[in-house]
Order: C-alpha cells, then structure tokens, then sequence
C-alpha cells in the first residue's frame, strides 16, 4: 500500500492504483497533517492484544468500518520534497525515511531492520508467532513487482489462491475450490474445508453466488469434475489460506480459510515455488545503525513463557528419554496447524499433570482463575460457569503452561450442542489380545458405516484401542444425541450379535475378557474424545495418530507413536486430509439402519 502526500493532501492506493484512502480516514489525516511531499511504501496492520499482526483483525475492520485502530508500518520511501530516490540503495531510503518520520509512534511508524542472516530472525519471528520475514538487499535501488532483491520466508505455510467454485452439504457451505495461475491456465489446486466462521460467511457467500456460473474456470490435468453439490464461480476472488503442505499429486493440504485479499487481483495468483537466496554485500546506512537480533529465551513457546520448562512430565517420552514441560509445548507447537481444525469451535476438557505422569492429575472443563485470556471461554446452555474452548494455536501453549497434556473436545460445536457433528466408535481390548484383533474390528466398523452411507476415519487412542470416527452434516439434516447415541449403540449391537466370541458391549469387566468392548457412550451431548494429535498422560509419551486406512492393518505399532516421532511422520502424513469433505447426513444413515 502507497501512501502519497502533495500540497497538504494525503491517499492511499493500493499496487493497482487503486483509492483506498475512504478506507482508512485517520491514516490519511494523520500522513495529511504530519508529512511533506512524499510517497512512501508500506503495509496497514490491525495488531491483536499481543501485539502481534492480525490478518482477520484486518478483515474485520474493514467489514465493519472500524480502522482508526489500525498502524500503517512504512519500510521505504521512494520520493521526498521533490527528489527521486527510488535508484538509491534501500539502506539510505530506510535513513532517510527514518529521519523523515522523527520519533513518530501514532498510527505510522518506521519499520525498523536487522542486519544480518535471515535464519536467526526468521526462527525469533515464528518463536512470536508471526507469519514470517522479508528479506531485502541493503544495496539495491527501487523496484517494483517481483525480482530477485527480496525474497519472503514464512513461518507456517501460507498462499493465495483463487476462488472457481465452492460446495454445498444440503443447503450449508463446506468448502471453497481453489486454484492458481500456471502457464497461462488456472489449474486446481485442492479444497479448502477449515476456517470460516459466521462472520466471515456473512460476507463470502453473497459475493460467490454474485460470481455463479455454469462453467467450470479450471483447466489442465486435475481439473475438477461437476457434481450435484458443486457450484463454479468465475474467477475473480483472491483468498488467503494457510495449509500443512501438499500431497503427493500436488493438492493443498489441510487448508485453512484466512480471508479474502481485496486488493489483488486474481490474474496476479501464480504458483509459488522457493528460490535460493544470495548473499549481498550489505550497505551500511550512515545515519542509522541496525539493531542486532535480540536473542530469544529456549523456554518461549509462541511467545509464551514456559516456567519450570525442565520439569519432567514423562520419565520416558518414547526415545529412552525424559519429556518435559516445555517439550509438551513444542511438540504441541508443532502439531498446532493439524490439531486445531479438530479442536477450534466446541468445548474442550483438559487432563492437568502439573507434576507428571506420576503425579496428582486434574479433570477441568472449566476456564478458571488466573488462566490465560488466550484460551477463549465458552458459555453452553445449562451451565453456569464457562467452559474452555480452543480457538487458537497460542491457547494450547497456554494450557501446555498450567500442566494440560490431554486435551478431551466435545463431539459438536458450542453453538448447537444438542445436535451431534460426530461419532466416535472406541474399540477397547481386554488386556490379553492383540492389537491386530483390535484392527480387524475396526476395519469391521469402517465396512458397516460405509454401507450406512457414511465416510469414517481411524486414529489410535494412545493407549491400547482404536477411534473410528465419522463427521456428520448439521444444518437441517443434523440428529439430535439421543437418536445418535441410539444409532451408535444399534451399529455395535449388531457387531456383537454376529460376532459374540469377539465383541462385547457390556462394559463389565467380568464379560469382557477375551473380547473387545465397543464403546459407543461417547456420542453423548456432553462426552468427549481424545483430540487427534494429542499426547497422552502415560509413559512413554503416546499421541493418539490419524491414521490412513491402509495403514490400518496386522503389524500396526501405536507405540510407535509418540511426541519424538510424530512431527516428522506428521509432514509426510495424507491422513484425515479429507476429514473436511467426509461429512455426511446421520438422518439418511439411521433410515438405511432400519
């Protein structure tokens, strides 16, 4: 965003040349006030109460009209009073903006560099839970577009794509189609299924039925096929996502709905690839001096400070190894982007092991004093006290600090508990079998709920069993729990009945010896599961895994699982990658069940 300043007047137009000054009053007014003749560049940021960059805290204020709050940060300054500065190297631009600036800190302030390797800053900036950096050459002139004197290194995985088309479950959203710009065609690149909420509906909706049409924009190999719940819309939004990475034929994975860019066009969305990154004989800028990188804290998990990060949580964390306080907080960093889709949206219990897996444990469901205002507190109908819902990657590492290592979520949204949004079939073995029976019942289960119309999806507990778990579609179609738990129950007592020598649905002890106990009391208004990916709080640090179904098979090792191994395995994982896309109606399940 550019910021021109002429003769007492000031706007702010975007690369395209487009006006935004309307959108931002007390930006312009106060560059209209302070400034002389200039143009300067820069970005206009909301900042959450952290501090720290806020993409939707952006969007939000610009839907609703309220942008008085908002910093316009400026990092070059290419005219001043008349002179053209745009062929001298960036190090004497940034001075000499500085200069300009003075001590300014209202709503436009300088943007200030380090000069150094970009590896150290980048991991200080993800440690902040920022989205990344942008590196520049010190000693090159102005100019604009793309070209090899900058380059962006993010922290998480994050795009923009272009919006062809989006899919209905009934008459309820469920995902956008996306795509980008390759060789002069847009090719698609995957489904984006996570990260809307009413807000943000509210305003993508009218513009993609605005945009309907009855051809499909996507070209090339890949490209989409039509089908009864999808809608093609021409080409014209631009959405930033954030996704875990790509599988193995290309397609976004696990892709995250951030907003909607309206300030470039889709034409500009190409595919992004890395480049290597030269090193330049830095120009030292004479007025100014660059702060060195200020060296981060080892116990600042996304900026959150870990006390007592040495405490040992698991005397064996799977590799022979203690695990401690603050490697339950990386670990959980690491996962955060795959985890929370699972977790964000319904109320979650949390299991507290403040002194380890051998120490006193906590059950708490409630948001209770002294707990971080990054954990968002829910109100559920019933219920006086407010529950603890995860809405945000920062309030795992904040419940990671007050000793949680389980994390327990509601098998519906906050917003409407008394309907079920999925099923979870708990396959629990007596202590002697093995765990190849345990597969085969899964496996079992999986191939009942597939001829009742619904897709399913397996994960270890992180103990001795298996959770076949299916997503189920709201809106008109959705069941309340108690016809839920009655269809559940149904699918199990018929397992049991064909096969009474394995299956089991008595809990008892003393009649589940030899057999598998297939608890169906999960789908139940108020019970929970364990989360994918969470650890557990036994020895040796297990984490209940998504699974695909091929890996489902004899020689399956949960134990393999563990908060050593998983990030890894986790990058190279396709698992649940259509969990967002497998939801489907229970109502038309329970009336094939008969």
């Amino acid at each position: 965003m550019q910021l021109r300043v002429q003769g007492g007047a000031a706007a702010l137009r975007t690369r395209k040349g487009l006006d935004w000054s309307g959108s931002f009053p007390a930006i312009v007014g106060d560059a209209a006030d302070a400034l002389p003749d200039c143009i300067i560049d820069g970005e206009v940021v909301a900042l959450d109460e952290n501090g720290s960059p806020d993409f939707a805290g952006l969007q939000a204020a610009l839907s609703d009209g309220e942008t008085d709050d908002l910093i316009y940060y400026v990092f070059d300054l290419l005219f001043a009073q008349g002179d053209d500065l745009r062929t001298l190297p960036l190090s004497e631009r940034k001075a000499r903006l500085k200069a300009l600036l003075g001590d300014a800190d209202g709503r436009i302030r300088y943007v200030d560099h380090f000069a150094t390797g970009g590896d150290a800053v980048l991991q200080s900036a993800c440690r902040m839970s920022l989205e990344g950096i942008i590196s520049k050459r010190l000693d090159a002139p102005y100019r604009s577009g793309r070209g090899g004197d900058w380059t962006k290194s993010k922290c998480r995985a994050g795009h923009e794509v272009v919006i062809g088309g989006y899919t209905t479950t009934g008459s309820a959203f469920r995902s956008l189609i996306a795509g980008v710009h390759r060789g002069g065609k847009l090719v698609h690149v995957g489904r984006i299924g996570t990260g809307y909420g009413k807000e943000k509906l509210a305003e993508l909706l009218p513009k993609l039925k605005a945009l309907e049409t009855d051809k499909s924009p996507f070209e090339g190999a890949g490209a989409p096929n039509k089908a009864a719940n999808v809608r093609w819309v021409k080409p014209q939004l631009v959405a930033e996502i954030e996704y875990a990475g790509f599988t193995g034929d290309g397609a976004l994975r696990q892709a995250s709905f951030k907003g909607l860019r309206k300030d470039k066009p889709a034409e500009e969305v190409q595919s992004e690839a890395p480049v290597p990154v030269d090193e330049a004989e830095l120009a030292e800028p004479k007025p100014t001096k660059a702060r060195p990188v200020p060296k981060a804290a080892d116990n600042h998990v996304l900026g959150i400070t870990i006390s007592s990060p040495d405490r040992v949580l698991w005397p064996d964390a799977g590799d022979g190894g203690p695990g401690t306080k603050l490697d339950n907080a990386r670990y959980l960093e690491a996962v955060a982007d795959w985890m929370l889709p699972h977790i964000e949206g319904r109320p979650c219990s949390v299991i507290r092991f403040p002194d380890g897996v051998g120490g006193e444990t906590f059950f708490q469901r409630h948001v209770g004093k002294g707990m971080s205002s990054l954990i968002t507190a829910v109100d559920v109908s019933g219920d006086r006290n407010a529950y603890i819902q995860i809405d945000r990657k920062e309030a795992l590492i904040a419940l990671a600090q007050f000793g949680s290592i389980e994390f327990h979520p509601w098998n519906c949204q906050a917003n409407d508990v008394e309907h079920a949004g999925r099923l979870v079939f708990d396959l629990d073995p007596s202590e002697e079998l093995g765990f190849d029976v345990v597969i085969e019942g899964a496996r079992e289960i999986r191939d009942r709920l597939e001829e009742l119309g619904l897709v399913s999806f397996c994960k270890t507990t992180g103990g001795k069993g298996l959770h076949v778990v299916t997503p189920l579609t709201g809106g008109k179609s959705a069941v309340p729990w108690d016809r839920a738990k009655a269809f559940a129950r149904e699918v199990c007592d018929r397992m049991a009945a064909d096969s009474p020598d394995r299956y089991v649905v008595n809990m008892a002890k003393k009649v589940r010896k030899g057999r598998i106990f297939l608890d169906y009391l999960r789908n139940d208004r108020m019970s929970t599961a364990v989360a994918p990916l969470s650890p557990r709080g036994r020895n040796g640090a297990p984490v209940s895994m998504p699974l695909n179904w091929t890996q489902v098979r004899a020689g399956l090792d949960p134990k393999r699982f563990n908060i050593r191994t998983v990030p890894a395995l986790l990058a190279k994982t396709t698992a649940w990658a259509d969990y967002g896309e497998g939801a489907r109606s229970l109502a038309a399940a329970i009336k094939r069940l008969g």
